[in-house]
């Protein structure tokens, strides 16, 4: 006995017909305005508050430190609001730093002989806080925690 097969057929071309009515939507929907003017939607930044500061092993009291960003990153020194961060900072302390990493990774390299220690608390990223000891310390994009560069 032969089957009429059209309800079969039916259904797959009124499944075809929607599939295709909603991809026509889709390819046809309006831009809104904002990408229409070239606007790129903000992200929220990316913050780390570096606090917990210490120098251990120091041979002197001579300090000297290096600040500098691979990438586009904001610093702030002390209780300053993060500027952009053009040339690298040269500095003969270590005090707090504040550095929006949303973009970009944060060195931080001691050049006097000993170690630094650097904690800090991070907000809008993946980490909540983190710990790094070291002569050379990444604070990475994105929040993430801190990495140890070995210096030949």
């Amino acid at each position: 006995m032969v089957r009429d097969r059209l309800p079969t057929r039916a259904s797959r071309v009124g499944v075809l017909a929607y599939v295709f009515a909603v991809a026509g939507v889709l390819t046809f929907a309006p831009v809104p305005a904002a990408h229409a003017q070239g606007h790129v939607h903000s992200q929220r930044a990316t913050i780390v508050r570096l606090s917990t500061l210490g120098l251990s092993d120091a041979t002197s009291d001579s300090v000297r430190v290096l600040v500098w960003a691979a990438g586009p990153a904001r610093v702030g020194l002390g209780n300053a609001e993060p500027i952009a961060l053009t040339d690298t900072l040269r500095l003969n302390s270590l005090p707090s730093i504040t550095a929006d990493v949303s973009q970009g990774d944060v060195h931080v390299q001691l050049l006097s002989p000993g170690r630094m220690r650097l904690g800090g608390e991070v907000s809008g990223g993946r980490a909540i806080r983190f710990t790094a000891v070291g002569r050379h310390i990444v604070v990475l994009k994105g929040g993430v925690g801190a990495d140890t560069i070995t210096d030949p």
